[in-house]
């Protein structure tokens, strides 16, 4: 080489040491950050399809919230039917006793009354146990004075409704695990950095750049051996 305007190998040197700077900062970048498409220059395509995976393991999230809440509002719900039934119970209890009462010329008048409170208790539980679960969870069983068996199996069934809720949500959440499990999985695969891959091309880049370094600075000092043909 007998030109000193331009230097080609120092070019080409540049050239190369600028591709492996890039390759040092995209190694790096994916390290740092733990991911292998940080913005969609590294992989346009994956970067939509991992996103669009993400949004669907957020959905799928959220649905698990929402079953979880559906146990919740179930489990308010058979609390307070539980205590409903133990009330039903105990004024059959009474109205038995009342009976026996009056068949042997008493009034049963105190029967009555405690029998009255017990009834307004057990529809003041079941009213705010609606508005704790909310008004769909469970159906408002008036209970009376007069409750008899009937009242007690519609309670039995309240219940067993809730309990098949229950059950049924809980299916519904391992269902939606599973797939949540499998969404972060496929994304994962496509968004995250593999750490053994890209160490290595750190080290690989690191290596470049510093003989790219020096390189340049041979290349740069070639032009002065055409310097000799002047003496």
């Amino acid at each position: 080489m007998s030109q000193i305007n331009t230097n080609t190998y120092s070019l080409n040197a540049q050239r190369n040491l600028a591709k492996n700077s890039l390759g040092l900062s995209s190694a790096i970048e994916r390290l740092s950050s733990g991911l292998r498409v940080n913005s969609a220059k590294d992989d346009a395509s994956g970067l939509a399809v991992g996103l669009s995976k993400e949004s669907a393991a957020r959905t799928t999230a959220v649905g698990i919230r929402e079953s979880q809440d559906k146990i919740s509002n179930a489990q308010i719900a058979d609390g307070a039917m539980g205590v409903v039934g133990d009330i039903v119970m105990r004024i059959i209890e009474l109205n038995d006793m009342k009976t026996a009462a009056s068949a042997s010329g008493a009034t049963g008048t105190e029967y009555d009354q405690e029998m009255a409170k017990l009834a307004s208790t057990a529809n003041d539980i079941q009213t705010k146990a609606q508005t704790a679960a909310g008004s769909a969870t469970f159906t408002s069983i008036t209970v009376t004075s007069a409750a008899n068996t009937a009242m007690l199996t519609s309670v039995t069934n309240e219940r067993a409704k809730l309990g098949a809720t229950m059950n049924n949500e809980e299916y519904n959440i391992q269902s939606k695990r599973v797939m949540y499990e499998n969404q972060q999985a496929a994304r994962s695969r496509i968004m995250d950095a593999d750490f053994a891959e890209e160490t290595s091309r750190l080290s690989r880049f690191q290596v470049l750049q510093q003989a790219g370094t020096a390189m340049v600075a041979q290349a740069n000092a070639i032009p002065q051996n055409v310097l000799s043909l002047l003496r």
